[in-house]
């Protein structure tokens, strides 16, 4: 059973792997004392009431399992860094695509205020403009 944890801010989360024997004891005892089994998972993640079960006599084994994890870590950042590199700069060409998009509408009225024309309404590029201009998370 996979157990995610999100934080209460931000976009951060954790992800446990439980055993199906272990999970279900745990939802035998939030049964027993009536408990939601979220309640249950808190209080034994928060204060810590969890018993180590890997085998200590198998270091060989351990350290493998860490390496090959270490390997899907660092192959993972491998193909995260150069997408957030990329994100980054296309967020900074829209923001640079909005605001020249933004001075050749203002442009645009003052011309056609200019030749007497009727004005045009811009409201839902302008609104896409405020979206790319954000600088809000």
């Amino acid at each position: 059973m996979k157990i995610t944890v999100r934080a209460r801010r931000g976009w951060r989360k954790v992800v446990f792997n439980v055993p199906d024997d272990t999970f279900e004891r745990i939802e035998e005892l939030a049964k027993r004392y009536g408990f939601r089994i979220d309640e249950v998972l808190r209080m034994i993640l928060l204060h810590g009431y969890i018993e180590h079960t890997g085998n200590i006599e198998d270091p060989e084994r351990l350290e493998s399992e860490i390496s090959k994890l270490e390997r899907e870590f660092y192959e993972l950042e491998g193909k995260w860094s150069p997408l957030r590199f990329k994100t980054y700069y296309l967020v900074l060409d829209n923001q640079n695509l909005g605001i020249q998009l933004s001075g050749m509408i203002a442009e645009n009225r003052r011309l056609r205020k200019m030749l007497g024309k009727p004005e045009r309404d811009f409201s839902e590029v302008e609104e896409l403009i405020r979206y790319y201009l954000s600088f809000e998370d």
